[in-house]
């Protein structure tokens, strides 16, 4: 398989997905749930069998100030109420209790805004010490790979497609966000992050093999050699993508009502397939695409 042949169509492919969640970004703006814009959350905590959570959802969607609350399970008998009004009122709180079926016990936490912003400026900074070790990492490691590419140009085009990776299920946060209130919590910026462990796994296996093949294929070109690379190690990183999504398939289904883990497994299961695009399809092939600019400038 020609890998590099039809580069210029990936980077086209990329570009626009790119620039759409771009666009998607700005448009709608990312709908951070409590944990980063502080809030209250309410623990219902049955005493007998905890009715279903669709259930609860239909009954508490007809409380119109609140329409925007998450609705989590925790254990077998609670329910947790997660809502944006930092100051309930009595009247407010006293509605949601007497809409809900059953017994129950009650508790009511709120979360500061200060608490939240000093979450989502810690949660930046770890995105981006992990996107600089990333950078650091590969261009160390590769330090000692043969011409005409440097260490530094591979981890150029690693930090890109992380970037990559990460702005497109971004861009897809942003329109559920708008559109269906879907909230980026805590288990959302876990599979960002994982997301990055992934990617520059791919990354850096397909660099490793161009590596040994620079070294054992000195009558090719470069071109030659990462295309010959990235058909040596395709199947390798497709079936490690495969099996993580085989994975990710039935837990979506099964957690579909529990939305910190539907929304956890729809994040995964897109930064795994734009993961797996990226690593193949764009970060080698950009390679090639420096050297042939710097050649041409000869």
């Amino acid at each position: 398989m020609n890998f590099i042949k039809y580069s210029k169509l990936y980077f086209a492919i990329a570009i626009a997905l790119v620039g759409l969640s771009i666009y998607s970004l700005f448009s709608f703006g990312l709908n951070l749930g409590i944990d980063f814009e502080g809030g209250s959350m309410i623990t219902i905590n049955y005493t007998s069998e905890r009715p279903q959570l669709d259930e609860v959802r239909d009954l508490l969607s007809g409380i119109e100030e609140f329409s925007g609350m998450q609705i989590q399970p925790l254990g077998d008998k609670e329910i947790i109420l997660k809502i944006k009004e930092k100051d309930i009122t009595s009247e407010s709180f006293s509605k949601i209790i007497n809409t809900l079926p059953g017994e129950f016990d009650t508790s009511i936490e709120t979360i500061s805004p200060i608490v939240g912003k000093e979450l989502k400026d810690k949660t930046l900074i770890v995105v981006l010490v992990a996107l600089l070790a990333m950078l650091a990492y590969i261009a160390l490691a590769f330090n000692n790979v043969s011409k005409p590419i440097s260490s530094i140009q591979y981890g150029i085009s690693s930090t890109l497609m992380l970037f990559h990776d990460l702005i497109i299920p971004l861009g897809v946060l942003a329109f559920l966000g708008y559109y269906y209130d879907v909230q980026i919590n805590i288990p959302v910026i876990t599979a960002l992050l994982t997301i990055i462990g992934y990617s520059i796994n791919n990354n850096i296996v397909i660099f490793d093999r161009i590596r040994e093949n620079l070294k054992r294929e000195s009558k090719l070109s470069y071109s030659e050699v990462v295309n010959k690379s990235l058909n040596e190690t395709f199947v390798r990183c497709l079936n490690t993508s495969f099996t993580v999504l085989l994975v990710l398939i039935p837990l979506y289904y099964f957690f579909r009502n529990e939305e910190s883990l539907k929304y956890f497994t729809l994040v995964m299961g897109i930064g795994i397939f734009v993961g797996f695009f990226s690593s193949v399809f764009l970060s080698s092939p950009l390679l090639v695409a420096w050297n042939n600019y710097r050649q041409r400038k000869k």
